[in-house]
C-alpha cells in the first residue's frame, strides 16, 4: 500500500494552509472516508505535536487527493484557488521545459555514446591488427635467429671437419 500524504505534505503539494486541510480532514467526511488512514499513536505515523490523548488527524491516501481538494475548494476563495492553479500550471510547464531539455541532453549523450563505442571498436581492431602484426614479427625474428644459429655451428662444423 502506497504511504498515505500528511496534512504538511498535502499543504506543500496543494498550497493551501495545513490547519485548513486538518480541519477538512478530522470532518471526517463520508466522501472522504475511504481514503482515510488513521495513523499509530505509537509508530512512526504519530504526530509529534498532538498529545496521545488528543485524536490524530487522520492522513489521506494519494487517490483521495482529487476528492480532497474538490471539498477544499467549496471554503476556498476563487482568487486563491485561482493563484494556486496558476502557480501549478506554471510549475507543469517548468517540468516539460526541464524534461525536454534532460530529453534533448540524453539524446546527444546516447549519439556521443555510440560514436564512442564505434571508436573503440576501430582502436580495437587496430590493436588487434597490430598485435598480430607484432605476433609475426616476433615469428620472423625467432625463425631468423634460429636460422643464423644454425649457420653459425654449421660453420664452425664445417670448420672442424676441414682440420681432421
Amino acid at each position: 500500500m502506497a504511504v498515505p500524504l500528511t496534512v504538511s505534505e498535502i499543504a506543500n503539494m496543494i498550497g493551501v494552509e495545513e490547519t485548513i486541510i486538518r480541519q477538512t480532514l478530522e470532518r471526517r467526511d463520508g466522501d472522504l472516508t475511504p481514503y482515510l488512514h488513521e495513523p499509530d499513536p505509537s509508530g512512526e505515523d504519530a504526530d509529534a505535536n498532538v498529545s496521545p490523548s488528543q485524536p490524530q488527524t487522520p492522513l489521506l491516501r494519494r487517490e483521495g487527493l482529487p476528492l480532497l481538494i474538490t471539498k477544499l475548494a467549496f471554503n476556498i476563495p476563487t482568487s486563491d484557488i485561482i493563484e494556486n492553479l496558476a502557480s501549478q500550471v506554471l510549475h507543469l510547464m517548468l517540468v516539460q521545459e526541464e524534461n525536454a531539455d534532460l530529453t534533448s541532453k540524453h539524446q546527444e549523450l546516447q549519439e556521443q555514446n555510440e560514436q564512442l563505442q564505434h571508436h573503440t571498436k576501430e582502436l580495437q581492431q587496430r590493436v588487434d591488427s597490430l598485435e598480430s602484426e607484432l605476433a609475426e614479427q616476433i615469428q620472423l625474428r625467432e625463425k631468423a635467429e634460429a636460422e643464423s644459429r644454425k649457420g653459425f655451428w654449421s660453420i664452425f662444423g664445417r670448420g672442424e671437419s676441414k682440420d681432421s
